[in-house]
């Protein structure tokens, strides 16, 4: 199954993402530049770690590649 990003890409670790600002569900407080390091396809969420070296799940669909 391909996962794409918000703007229909295919999203694949290695790859450099925008994260957007958080909802209230989510554990970051304002959006971020990172890289995926892990994707999960069967719950459609990508680690993306940031510049501090923190790793956070997102879903796929909220990402953009930049």
């Amino acid at each position: 199954m391909t996962l794409l990003d918000k703007n229909g890409i295919e999203v694949y670790v290695g790859v450099d993402v925008e994260v957007p600002a958080p909802t209230n569900n989510d554990q970051w407080n304002f959006d971020f530049v990172g890289v995926v390091i892990e994707i999960d396809k069967d719950n459609g969420y990508a680690v993306v770690e940031d510049g501090d070296g923190d790793c956070w799940s997102v879903e796929i669909e909220r990402l953009e590649i930049l």
